[in-house]
């Protein structure tokens, strides 16, 4: 197997590591006046957004491995924009992302290079159902490279869930995950804190810290994998309709992977360690 066939497929199987990460993402905010005033005020944040609103982001995606002897680094990149096409009575919002601009480079032994990432999404639209809870609940659509659940993930990273109750600074709240699909089953807890209010470029923003453990499990025609994903994240949230300002998410994932070793074309179970870092900000 040639070079660029074996990172290939170490990418396809390796995958599926990053599948527990995103059942962090989500969205939301408040209409004005839910701010309440004194020290103990609380706020209450819904995904709020007006029919016809369109919003840039910019996001990256990276993964470092070790895997099969090799240590590497992909990076890949997004550009989108967001537009709120239908709002139904019970404030789910109907939202149309289009991904503009996607490249991916691999950094192996300091040397960066191009990679041909299976996925294709540059100039792909996938339409997403969002509730005010910032809730991703449907999404329609195609992006080469992804299934159905992997499209779920995708769309997820462009919102960010709330608390159903209202919060004050200094308040804490659990979330438990549990995803399972055909393909992996991620279960675990993540605890969110309102660090405080503060302004980033004029726009007042909640920050919201956290911290989630999840296990994981995976499997696709190249083999499985299991292990616990550890992963602490940083967001903020426009108070006043809803969207994601920045978010940073920081993880590490540990476990073995099962699957046709490609120096030795021999099924083998190997450790593994992955280490991946999502960025997320609005442009305009």
């Amino acid at each position: 197997m040639i070079l660029s066939e074996r990172i290939r497929a170490i990418f396809t199987m390796a995958a599926i590591f990053t599948l527990a990460i995103s059942a962090i993402h989500c969205s939301s905010s408040p209409p004005p006046g839910e701010l309440e005033g004194g020290s103990g005020k609380k706020i209450e944040l819904r995904f709020n957004p007006q029919v016809g609103d369109i919003s840039k982001y910019k996001g990256s995606h990276t993964r470092e491995m070790n895997f099969y002897g090799m240590n590497f680094r992909i990076v890949t990149t997004y550009r989108v924009v967001n537009s709120v096409r239908e709002k139904t009575e019970e404030g789910n919002n109907t939202v149309r992302i289009k991904c503009l601009e996607q490249e991916s480079k691999m950094v192996k032994k300091g040397e960066t290079k191009s990679f041909n990432n299976p996925v294709k999404a540059e100039g792909r639209t996938i339409e997403v159902v969002v509730s005010p809870m910032g809730k991703v609940n449907n999404v329609k659509g195609f992006i080469t490279g992804m299934k159905d659940d992997e499209l779920k993930d995708f769309a997820e990273k462009w919102f960010f869930e709330l608390p159903e109750e209202p919060k004050s600074v200094g308040d804490s709240w659990q979330k438990e995950i549990d995803d399972s699909t055909e393909t992996k089953v991620v279960s675990g807890i993540s605890e969110y804190t309102l660090e405080g209010i503060e302004s980033v470029d004029g726009i007042e923003v909640a920050c919201i810290s956290g911290i989630s453990e999840t296990d994981v499990y995976g499997k696709s025609k190249q083999g499985s994998v299991e292990g616990t994903a550890k992963a602490t994240f940083d967001a903020k949230i426009a108070i006043e309709g809803g969207y994601i300002v920045t978010v940073s998410i920081n993880s590490e994932m540990k476990g073995k992977i099962t699957g046709i070793n490609p120096e030795t074309a021999k099924e083998e179970t190997q450790d593994i360690t992955s280490f991946s870092y999502d960025k997320v900000q609005f442009l305009e």
